[in-house]
């Protein structure tokens, strides 16, 4: 089982905070298969897995890398 920090979840303004991206770009990318998707708990309840936003984070940094090399 994860970690329950892996498991936490996040609501929007903290993931946009975390990525800097806004709310149009976060839902575009998600529309595209570029960012993980959100998960729903009841109702209007929008949350995502921190676990997943720090690897697409750290997938962003890596392909940096590569573009610079």
């Amino acid at each position: 089982m994860k970690n329950p920090v892996e498991n936490e979840l996040m609501t929007m303004k903290e993931v946009m905070a975390l990525v800097r991206y806004s709310k149009p770009s976060i839902y575009r990318l998600m529309s595209d298969g570029k960012f993980p998707k959100s998960i729903t708990l009841g109702g209007r309840s929008v949350f995502w897995v921190r676990s997943q936003i720090q690897e697409f984070i750290q997938g962003q940094i890596k392909k940096s890398n590569k573009d610079a090399a």
